[in-house]
C-alpha cells in the first residue's frame, strides 16, 4: 500500500473512532507589511530612520514620488553593498554632509537593516563602519547656566505661552529631558510619594518607563503654573490630570510639536544673541553637574544614557570649564627681562 494511501486511511480511522482532534491555528491579524519593524525606539527616532531610509531608497531608486510603507520592504530587500557604497560618497562629496550626520543616517539604516536581517533577509549594511568623529564640545558648551539665568530674566513673560515657554526651559534645564519627553508630558505624569515629586517618562529613547526626581525649585514652579491653568481654564484637579503639561493650544489639550519645541526655544535664545536648541539646555545642566561634583555615573543616570563613553564628554568638558591645570604653569612670563 502506498504511503499516501496509509495517509488518507489513519485519517478517515481518526475521524470514525473521534480519536484525533485537529487543532487549528489562530487566525493572525492582517498587519502593515512594514511591521516588521519591530524596533522599541521614542516616535521621534522611528520617524527619523523611516526619514533617512526614504532619502536612501529615493536616492537609489530614483524616485520621484514619495515611497509608501507598503513598498519599503520590498525596496529594501533588492539594495546591495554597492548602492550604500555609492550613496555614503553622495552624502561626502555632493551634499558635503558632516561626518556626524552620515553617522546618523548609517545608523539609521543599520537598525532597519537589521530588523530586515531577522527575517531572513541580507543585510547589506552590516560591514559598512561609521566615520570617527569627536564630540562637538564647542556645541556642549554653548550654553551655561548663567546663560539660561539672563534668558529667563529678560523674557517677556506676558499670556499663558510665555509663562508655559518659561517653565519650559526651566522643566529642560532642572531634569535634563529630551524633546520628545517634554512634549509627551501629562499632568497625571507628575507623581508625589512621601513628600517627594517625581516625573514620569512614558515615551523615552530606550522605550521603558523611567522616572525622574524633581527638584524642590522645580516643584513650587510646576504648582504655581498648575494652580494658573486650573483658574484660567476653570478646571478641576481631576480634569487637569489627562491634559498636556505643554500643549500647543491649552483650550484644545494639543500636543506640542518637536518642530514648534524647537522654534520656542530658538526664540528665548534669541534674548542673548544665541542660536540654541533643547538640546544645549540637557547639554547646560549636564556640564553644570560635573562642574558641581556629581559623578559620571550620577550623570548618566540622571540623563538617561545607557553607556558612560556617551557620558563622559561632560567630564572633559568639566575639565576645559575649570581651567586647574593652568594655575600649574609658571607664574613668571617668557619674555625677555
Amino acid at each position: 500500500m502506498k504511503n499516501n494511501e496509509i495517509e488518507i486511511l489513519t485519517n478517515d480511522a481518526a475521524t470514525k473512532n473521534n480519536e484525533v482532534t485537529t487543532l487549528r491555528k489562530k487566525k493572525k491579524k492582517n498587519s502593515e507589511k512594514n511591521s516588521i519593524f519591530n524596533i522599541y525606539l521614542s516616535e521621534k527616532t522611528i520617524k527619523d530612520y523611516f526619514f533617512y531610509l526614504r532619502n536612501f531608497l529615493n536616492y537609489v531608486y530614483e524616485e520621484e514620488g514619495s515611497i509608501t510603507d507598503e513598498e519599503l520592504v520590498k525596496l529594501m530587500i533588492n539594495i546591495e553593498k554597492d548602492d550604500i557604497d555609492d550613496y555614503i560618497a553622495h552624502l561626502v562629496n555632493d551634499r558635503a554632509l558632516k561626518k556626524t550626520s552620515i553617522n546618523k543616517i548609517i545608523s539609521s539604516l543599520k537598525s532597519l537593516y537589521k530588523e530586515i536581517e531577522k527575517n531572513g533577509y541580507e543585510n547589506p549594511v552590516r560591514h559598512i563602519r561609521l566615520f570617527k568623529t569627536s564630540r562637538d564640545l564647542e556645541n556642549i558648551l554653548k550654553l551655561s547656566y548663567q546663560d539660561i539665568k539672563s534668558i529667563l530674566n529678560n523674557y517677556d513673560s506676558i499670556g499663558e505661552k510665555s509663562y508655559r515657554n518659561i517653565l519650559i526651559l526651566q522643566t529642560l534645564f532642572y531634569t535634563g529631558m529630551r524633546s520628545s519627553e517634554i512634549t509627551n508630558l501629562l499632568f497625571k505624569d507628575i507623581l508625589q510619594r512621601n513628600g517627594e515629586y517625581y516625573i514620569r517618562l512614558t515615551k523615552t529613547k530606550s522605550g521603558k518607563e523611567q522616572y525622574k526626581p524633581m527638584h524642590e525649585y522645580l516643584v513650587k514652579k510646576f504648582e504655581n503654573y498648575k494652580h494658573y491653568i486650573k483658574n484660567l481654564f476653570s478646571l478641576t484637579s481631576e480634569e487637569l490630570e489627562d491634559r498636556y503639561v505643554f500643549p500647543s493650544s491649552f483650550e484644545k489639550n494639543t500636543m506640542l510639536s518637536y518642530r514648534a519645541l524647537y522654534s520656542l526655544i530658538q526664540e528665548m535664545g534669541k534674548v542673548i544673541n544665541k542660536d540654541i536648541s533643547p538640546h544645549n539646555v540637557r547639554h547646560a545642566i549636564a556640564t553644570e553637574l560635573s562642574l558641581n561634583g556629581a559623578d559620571l555615573l550620577e550623570i548618566r543616570d540622571f540623563l538617561g544614557h545607557t553607556d558612560t563613553r556617551v557620558t563622559e564628554i561632560y567630564i572633559n568638558a568639566k575639565s576645559i570649564l575649570e581651567k586647574k591645570v593652568l594655575t600649574k604653569i609658571p607664574v613668571p612670563d617668557l619674555e625677555k627681562e
